[in-house]
This record gives structure tokens, C-alpha cells and sequence, in this order.
């Protein structure tokens, strides 16, 4: 059984609270605009908890991909980025053909860990500006 790497867990938990907070703004904007449901709310944790996933994964992927020589190596993190592909079109299409997942929530909430993944760069960038400086 692969230990996960204390980073991962670290990451992955910034990426997580991240995405509870846009999940929360992106509530408060559809209930502001009256268009709050529960469709609404089931799309929203269904992308989120997809979208943290697929982070945390990713990482397993890359710790997975460090033990292994070059052709291993692209050899997982190829067969990674597939099948965190297809999880993500999976969760897509789940949104569209079941009536109670909102659809737009749902793909929104798809984003949200890449918002975060930016933030923490850019966090992270201007941290060592101000340390250097």
C-alpha cells in the first residue's frame, strides 16, 4: 500500500478548504439571484467532492510516477491524467441526465481546485517576494 506523502495531504487539504469557500460563494450567488435549489446544491457537492478528488489523485498519481524510470514514470502519470479524465467527463455527464444535479453548479464546481491551485501560486509567489525583499 502506497503511503501518501505528507505534501499531498497538505495540498490537498488547502485545495479542499479552497473549494469550500467558492462552493459557499457560489451558493450565496444563486440564492442572491433566486435561482437556488437543490439541484443547485447537489451539483455543487458532486463537482467539489469530484474536483478534490481528482486533486488528491493527481498527487498519488506524481508520488507513484517518482519511483519508477522515465517510461514508467510517463507511463502513470499518462494512465493518471486518463482516468481522472474520464472521472471528471463521467460526473459531467451524471449532470446532465439526472434531473436533480444541476448541471452549470456541477462544472463550475469541476474548476474550483484550479482556482485554488492559482491562488496558492500566486500566494506562494508573492510570500517569497516579501521574504526576499
Amino acid at each position: 500500500m502506497l503511503k501518501v506523502d505528507p505534501t499531498i495531504k497538505k495540498e490537498t487539504g488547502y485545495i479542499a478548504l479552497t473549494v469550500v469557500i467558492l462552493s459557499a460563494l457560489l451558493e450565496a450567488v444563486y440564492l442572491v439571484i433566486g435561482q437556488w435549489g437543490l439541484p443547485v446544491l447537489f451539483g455543487n457537492l458532486l463537482g467539489a467532492g469530484v474536483g478534490i478528488l481528482n486533486f488528491f489523485l493527481m498527487g498519488i498519481g506524481l508520488q507513484s510516477a517518482l519511483n519508477k524510470d522515465e517510461k514508467g514514470a510517463k507511463a502513470t502519470v499518462s494512465f493518471s491524467h486518463t482516468m481522472r479524465f474520464l472521472l471528471m467527463a463521467a460526473v459531467v455527464v451524471i449532470a446532465v441526465f439526472v434531473d436533480f444535479i444541476g448541471l452549470l453548479p456541477t462544472i463550475l464546481s469541476l474548476f474550483f481546485p484550479s482556482i485554488g491551485v492559482y491562488m496558492r501560486t500566486l500566494a506562494v509567489r508573492n510570500k517569497g517576494e516579501v521574504s526576499e525583499g
